[in-house]
């Protein structure tokens, strides 16, 4: 998606330890649970080992605000682990194969399908293969994806995936056969984004070639995933959390509770919400109108929608210009002042901030009955000595909750019932140390 661009300073990824080797065979019933840990880019395969019976796998930040997912690709000695940023918005899980050009530096070898003994491709002929995905010579069926302003083709095939087991059940990892995914021999973008340790993308999406819909077909989920990103520069490589699945999700009496909403033909498989207006320290922002955040179904433009591999929250130009103009007014009250230029990328810093009452901000959902707070300091950041920094950017197609204004709330998305449910939580509660 080109909306979910030029911010991507750094991406969520969830690593997967795996322990065991065995292939799935009686398969869990739909209201199993399950946890995939999301843990840092330093972290290394078979730090859990823990005997986890259900899919846990681990989160945790790579850099700041990107996190991502460790998986294992392929079976035996030729199965290698693979860090792959979480993705809602691509309809396709996908790494990079050999031969690829450009090879984008990753963590770990690049994955050889020809040496993996239960990889498959896809054939031209294969009920899978309709658009967004065609045929192509050799009869394998190629694909085309493209989010975070990063694009990848290659081919669609099918292998082994291990995963790492649920925190608490005292079980195995699980291993799923002939899951499908893209392996891409060509990438555009990636080197911008994929620091030197993302190998790909893990979908998360509503497209049935996802990685959550694959395995709710196969019974191992039941449409409902939660993550809780917590704040990667307080425990840098050292803590990882958890994607949760089905009954591993915790609850959370005060959650807050939004549609997910569908917007049409053409609005792709993205997790859209209702955003009506947006308050600054609790104070509504006059002049923003909820047509600002809405998808115009002519256009197939706008539209709010939540992405944690967006690292900074971007809103629609028309919308961000009157909050700027808000902020920059209110830190004047503050005795601070807008710097004269963008300070290290950053569009919209401030000097003479060390004594100013930072606000926080509140997205209002569905007339303001949900309401989504950030605190101050996921909003600022410390860039220089002098400078402070907004971190909310401009976006020229839509508004995108990002990564670095989801840490310390819960989000879970239930699509069986089309709902998110958010709330505030201490989210390093819900980590382990990375050993």
């Amino acid at each position: 998606m080109s909306i979910l661009y030029a911010y991507k300073l750094i991406f969520l990824f969830a690593l997967l330890i795996s322990a065991s080797h065995g292939i799935v065979g009686n398969i869990a019933p739909p209201s199993a649970g399950f946890s995939l840990p999301i843990v840092s880019n330093h972290d290394t395969a078979g730090g859990l080992g823990a005997n986890l019976t259900s899919i846990g796998p681990h989160i945790a930040p790579v850099g700041w605000p990107l996190y991502g997912v460790l998986v294992g690709v392929g079976s035996g000695q030729t199965r290698h682990f693979y860090k792959l940023g979480l993705d809602l918005v691509g309809n396709l899980t996908w790494i990079q194969c050999q031969p690829c050009v450009p090879e984008v530096r990753q963590e770990g070898a690049v994955f050889k399908s020809a040496v993996s003994p239960r990889y498959k491709d896809t054939k031209a002929t294969d009920p899978k293969c309709t658009p967004p995905y065609t045929p192509s010579v050799g009869n394998r069926c190629s694909f085309y994806t493209t989010s975070w302003n990063v694009a990848a083709h290659g081919y669609l095939g099918s292998d082994m995936f291990g995963f790492a087991g649920s925190p608490g059940t005292g079980g195995h990892g699980t291993d799923v056969d002939k899951l499908t995914f893209g392996c891409a021999h060509t990438t555009d973008g990636f080197e911008r984004l994929n620091h030197g340790v993302l190998a790909g993308a893990l979908s998360l999406s509503r497209h049935p070639t996802s990685f959550l819909s694959q395995l709710t077909a196969r019974r191992l989920a039941d449409s409902r995933f939660s993550y809780c990103l917590f704040p990667g520069q307080s425990h840098p490589n050292a803590r990882h959390g958890f994607l949760r699945f089905g009954r591993d999700i915790p609850r959370h009496d005060h959650a807050h509770s939004t549609s997910l909403l569908f917007t049409g033909r053409g609005s792709g498989s993205m997790y859209y919400i209702g955003v009506t207006s947006i308050s600054l320290n609790g104070k509504r922002i006059i002049g923003l109108q909820p047509a600002f955040f809405r998808r115009n179904p002519q256009t197939r433009r706008g539209g709010s929608v939540v992405d944690p591999g967006t690292p900074l929250t971007r809103l629609v130009r028309e919308a961000y210009n009157i909050v700027e103009a808000e902020l920059v007014a209110y830190m004047q009250t503050q005795g601070s002042r807008r710097a004269p230029a963008p300070v290290q990328g950053h569009r919209l810093c401030f000097v003479s901030w060390g004594h100013a009452h930072l606000p926080s901000m509140t997205i209002n959902m569905n007339e303001d009955r949900a309401k989504l707070f950030i605190k101050p300091e996921l909003l600022f950041l410390k860039v220089t000595h002098e400078h402070l920094c907004f971190l909310v950017v401009p976006d020229e197609e839509m508004t995108v909750l990002g990564a670095a204004q989801q840490v310390d709330t819960r989000f879970t998305f239930d699509l069986h019932a089309n709902r998110l449910y958010f709330a505030q939580e201490h989210c390093t509660a819900d980590t382990r140390a990375t050993v």
